[in-house]
């Protein structure tokens, strides 16, 4: 189906344009012209990749979630256009929505999606942009993209604070540049939103708690945020949950130079941490994961096919095996899964070009990674990193969100999508790695003067 028009084409780059204008005058308030150009570049690969992503998924694949949504946006939009009274069911679960759905459309292609909390919230973000977009697919994508800059730029000044603005250069190429993030990160389905929402969750975060700037206005938009991710992907919440009790655990800990009460403490930090994910049902939220992971991929390979005859490059390159989600199976499996999410595909698994580019990025990241385990002789790799409360929370998230995309992931096409979330965390533990390697050396040589 035809989603992206002629209109689309005509209104983009009015929309540009626009966003454009509103990146000009925020830029005012950098005065430093490397970090000015570092946001504008940014902005420029968002508002790329957001186009980008729009004509691969119409002009290439086809089919994907990005048009599921956009089609129950455009449900919801027209509905409530006809009747105003509609506009209650975007206040009713998912359930009574895909009833609804069910009763005035009832296409089983599309029936399943409303009834997934997840997939109608995003429907629903998309019907109210629909109103300031003129309900076209592109212009509401460019949103998408806008948000997803906006958010990353916000993380993106977090860990320059924390890296007091040393080797700033290669944090911008490793938080803002990297393609993966602003291509897969840019398009009109959850994975915007979520890297969007990180960041300012980040950000927000470190300046109520950190810097001690409190504003009511933050406190509102935090939690709204919180909500926001919670409803879409609900473990990323879990992850950064884990993150902040690791960085209040630390701050306590440290003080404590007593071998038997700092004994007491992990004790009683890891018993905590038994009981949130015994009350949360963390096993359980892992298992649906997994399954609505299984179901697209499924539905995609289905799709696929109706298209045109079986192409072996569509299939998931990933071995799919029983999966023992027990905490027990999870720990045995886990240094598997983590590197997988991490360092796969490997350029020779690639069987399509966008593939074949993620392995690329793969493949640079693992680089990365060897060269910091060479360079600080692997122990002191860890040692630098627990010497460091922000560093130590970043590598946890990403060995957090590694574990379950690894586990709930078969296919190299959306673990490149989903792993998004964890690449900026992660290059900010070597790029701080890195940095803490360059002072040293600076300190050594002016040693010897």
């Amino acid at each position: 189906m035809q989603y992206i028009t002629v209109y689309d084409y005509l209104l983009m780059p009015v929309y540009l344009y626009i966003f454009y204008i509103l990146i000009k005058k925020s830029s005012a308030k950098y005065t430093d012209p490397e970090l000015r150009k570092y946001f504008f570049v940014s902005f420029y690969l968002h508002m790329f990749g957001a186009v980008a992503y729009a004509l691969m998924v119409q002009y290439y694949y086809g089919y994907g979630d990005s048009f599921v949504f956009y089609y129950g946006s455009d449900f919801l939009s027209t509905q409530v256009t006809q009747d105003p009274g509609n506009i209650r069911y975007f206040f009713k679960p998912a359930a009574e929505v895909k009833s609804w759905y069910d009763f005035e459309v009832g296409d089983l292609s599309y029936a399943g999606y409303f009834g997934i909390a997840s997939n109608l919230f995003v429907m629903k973000i998309s019907a109210l942009l629909s109103l300031i977009s003129f309900n076209k697919y592109l212009i509401i994508t460019l949103f998408f993209g806008f948000f997803s800059f906006s958010g990353l730029w916000r993380l993106f000044l977090v860990f320059k604070d924390i890296n007091k603005d040393r080797e700033l250069k290669i944090l911008a190429w490793t938080i803002l540049f990297v393609p993966s993030v602003w291509f897969w990160g840019s398009g009109l389905n959850k994975d915007s939103i979520c890297i969007g929402s990180i960041g300012f969750i980040i950000y927000f975060l470190y300046h109520v708690f950190i810097k001690k700037e409190f504003s009511v206005k933050s406190i509102i938009a935090l939690v709204a945020l919180i909500y926001l991710v919670s409803v879409i992907k609900s473990y990323i919440i879990i992850a950064l949950a884990v993150g902040l009790s690791v960085f209040i655990f630390y701050k306590f800990v440290t003080p404590f130079k007593n071998v038997v009460i700092r004994a007491f403490i992990i004790i009683a930090f890891l018993f905590a941490v038994m009981i949130v994910a015994f009350v949360t049902n963390f096993t359980d939220q892992l298992e649906l994961l997994a399954e609505e992971s299984m179901v697209q991929i499924d539905s995609f390979q289905r799709n696929y096919n109706a298209v045109q005859n079986e192409d072996e490059r569509s299939r998931a390159n990933l071995v799919i095996k029983d999966m023992d989600l027990t905490i027990q199976g999870m720990i045995f499996q886990s240094p598997v899964k983590v590197f997988t999410c991490l360092f796969r595909p490997f350029i020779w698994e690639s069987r399509k070009i966008f593939i074949l580019l993620s392995a690329f990025e793969s493949l640079l990241l693992l680089l990365c990674t060897l060269y910091m385990l060479f360079k600080l002789k692997f122990y002191r790799f860890f040692i630098e990193i627990f010497n460091n409360p922000f560093v130590l929370v970043s590598f946890i998230i990403t060995i957090f969100f590694a574990l379950i995309i690894g586990f709930t992931t078969y296919n190299f096409g959306t673990m490149a999508r989903y792993k998004i979330i964890l690449i900026p965390f992660y290059f900010f533990t070597l790029v701080s790695l890195y940095t803490t390697t360059q002072d040293k050396k600076k300190q050594a040589v002016k040693a010897l003067l």
